[in-house]
């Protein structure tokens, strides 16, 4: 199992993609190659070197900063 030091984020939780406008202005390339979106919403599957989420079928790989939970 990975460590998730400092991501409040466990696998399994649900999440929704709300990156803030320096995220967005500086990986909107990226959206499109990570499968991902502002707004998508997923289950966590991995979290990767602490830091970085992914969801459902590999989904991601941002930050988790970029997330926020949903209920």
């Amino acid at each position: 199992m990975e460590e998730t030091i400092g991501c409040p984020f466990k696998i399994g939780d649900v999440v929704k993609f709300t990156p803030d406008e320096h995220d967005y202005g500086w990986t909107w390339p990226s959206f499109e190659s990570m499968r991902i979106g502002p707004g998508d919403i997923g289950t966590i599957t991995r979290i990767s070197q602490g830091k970085y989420i992914y969801l459902d079928d590999e989904r991601g790989g941002l930050h988790w900063q970029c997330f926020t939970k949903t209920q």
